[in-house]
C-alpha cells in the first residue's frame, strides 16, 4: 500500500514575478495604482504604505504532488499556498477526479472519489484570487492517484484463504490491496454467539479466541472437541471506508472417524475451508458435485457390519445462501460419503466488495444398531461420535480489484 506523501516546504511560484520589497516615501497624492505592486494598502491621508508587499512575490500553489485517494474513501487536502498578500479567495479547479471538488473559500479539495480506481489524473489546474493584488493566479497540478477501494481480495490466495489469527496488525495490512495509505482501524463485527441469522455472512469467533480492537490482534486457542477451521470477519476502516477481512483458526483435534475431503478431484485437508470466487451480479452456487467427504470408521475396515447404519446431521449458520441445502449423504462399506450443494440468489450490494463466510456444523454417527444413529432421536447429539466444522469463504471477483 502506498504511504501518504510529504510535501516540500518550497512553494512553487506561479504567475507574474513582482519586484522585491521597496521602502516607499510618497506624497499623499499617490494612488494605490501608483504604488502597486510594491504595496497592498496605503493610508489615504498620508500616502504611507501600511501593508507592503513581502518581497513582491507572486502567489504560488504547491500542488505538484497530491496525497493518494481511494474509491469510496473520504478525501481532504488543502494545497499549501504562499506569496502575494496572504488573502486568498475564489478557489477553482478543473479536471479533478469524479467525486472531488474544491471549496471556493478555503481551497480544500474534498469529497469521496468514485470509480474507476487505479487511475492517475493529470492536467489538474487550480486557480486562486489574491484579494490584495486583485489578480488571479493559475497552477498546473498533479498527478492525483485514485486507488482501488481498500480490500482483502488477495487473501484468497493464502493457503487457507484467510489470515491466521496469530497474525500481527502489520502482517494483516501487508495482505490488503487498494486504499489511500492512511491509518487503518479495526473492530470486531460480532461476538462468538451462534447461530447467527442466515444472510449475515460474517462468521463467528470460535470458543477460546478473543479479539482486541485497538491492536487489531487475536489471542487464545480454540477450545472444545469439534474439529475444523473457523473463519470470521473483522471490520477495517480507512478514511471512512469500511470493509471486512477474513481471519481463521483451526482446531486440529483427533476424531472418531477419519475425514477425507476431495475438492475438484484433488484430496485436500479436512481443515482447509472451501473457496468460492463469486460474481456479485449473479446467483451464488457452491459445491454442486465438486466437494466430496468420505467419513470412515477405522473399525469397519475389518468388520463392515459395524457400519450397517449411519446418521448425519448438519446445521447452517452465518450464511448468505438460502435454504434448502443439499449434502447428499449415502452409506459406504466403512462409514458414509456425502457431497455439498449450497445456492442462493444474487447477493445484496453489501457483498459486492467484501468477502463472506458460510458455516456448516456437522455431526457423524456410524453403528451396527440403527437406533443409535437415528437423527430424529433426542440422544443423537450424544451418540454422534464425530463433531466437525466446515466453513466456505466467498470472495467477489467479477469487476472488483
Amino acid at each position: 500500500m502506498r504511504e501518504p506523501k510529504n510535501f516540500p516546504s518550497v512553494v512553487r511560484t506561479v504567475g507574474l514575478g513582482l519586484p522585491i520589497l521597496a521602502v516607499l516615501t510618497v506624497a499623499s497624492s499617490c494612488s494605490r495604482d501608483a504604488l502597486a505592486p510594491d504595496c497592498f494598502e496605503i493610508d489615504p491621508d498620508t500616502g504611507i504604505c501600511l501593508v507592503p508587499d513581502p518581497g513582491g512575490t507572486a502567489v504560488g500553489v504547491d500542488c505538484e504532488m497530491f496525497p493518494d485517494g481511494a474509491v469510496g474513501a473520504t478525501y481532504s487536502f488543502i494545497p499549501p499556498v504562499g506569496g502575494g498578500s496572504g488573502n486568498y479567495s475564489n478557489w477553482m479547479a478543473t479536471n479533478l477526479p469524479p467525486g472531488l471538488s474544491i471549496d471556493p473559500n478555503t481551497g480544500e479539495i474534498m469529497g469521496v472519489p468514485e470509480p474507476p480506481g487505479n487511475m492517475e489524473y493529470q492536467d489538474i489546474t487550480i486557480t486562486v484570487f489574491d484579494e490584495g493584488k486583485g489578480q488571479s493566479f493559475d497552477a498546473s497540478c498533479g498527478p492525483l492517484l485514485i486507488n482501488e477501494p481498500l480490500n482483502s481480495n488477495a487473501v484468497l490466495t493464502e493457503p487457507m484463504h484467510c489470515i491466521p489469527h496469530t497474525s500481527s496488525r502489520d502482517e494483516m495490512i501487508a495482505l490488503l490491496g487498494g486504499g489511500d495509505g492512511t491509518q487503518i482501524t479495526c473492530s470486531a463485527v460480532n461476538s462468538g454467539d451462534l447461530p447467527c441469522p442466515l444472510g449475515d455472512g460474517n462468521g463467528r469467533l470460535p470458543p477460546g479466541i478473543t479479539f482486541n480492537d485497538s491492536s487489531c490482534t487475536h489471542s487464545g486457542n480454540i477450545t472444545g472437541e469439534r474439529r475444523g477451521t473457523w473463519v470470521w470477519m473483522v471490520e477495517i476502516e480507512q478514511s471512512g471506508f469500511k470493509t471486512r477481512v477474513p481471519f481463521c483458526a483451526s482446531n486440529d483435534v483427533d476424531t472418531f472417524h477419519d475425514i477425507t475431503v476431495t475438492a475438484n478431484a484433488v484430496e485436500e485437508s479436512d481443515l482447509k475451508p472451501g473457496l468460492l470466487e463469486f460474481d456479485p451480479n449473479a446467483p451464488l452456487l457452491f459445491g454442486d458435485g465438486s466437494y466430496v467427504w468420505d467419513i470412515e470408521d477405522p473399525a469397519c475396515n475389518d468388520d463392515p457390519a459395524l457400519c450397517n447404519s449411519y446418521g448425519f446431521r448438519y446445521d447452517v449458520t452465518c450464511s448468505p445462501f438460502d435454504p434448502p441445502f443439499a449434502l447428499n449423504a449415502e452409506s459406504s462399506d466403512t462409514g458414509m460419503t456425502h457431497g455439498m450443494t449450497a445456492m442462493g440468489p444474487t447477493p445484496s450490494a453489501g457483498f459486492a466488495t467484501r468477502p463472506f463466510v458460510a458455516s456448516f456444523e456437522m455431526l457423524y454417527c456410524t453403528s451396527d444398531n440403527g437406533a443409535d444413529c437415528d437423527v430424529g432421536s433426542a440422544n443423537f447429539d450424544q451418540n454422534a461420535q464425530t463433531k466437525y466444522h466446515f466453513d466456505v469463504v466467498g470472495y467477489p471477483v467479477a469487476g472488483n480489484p
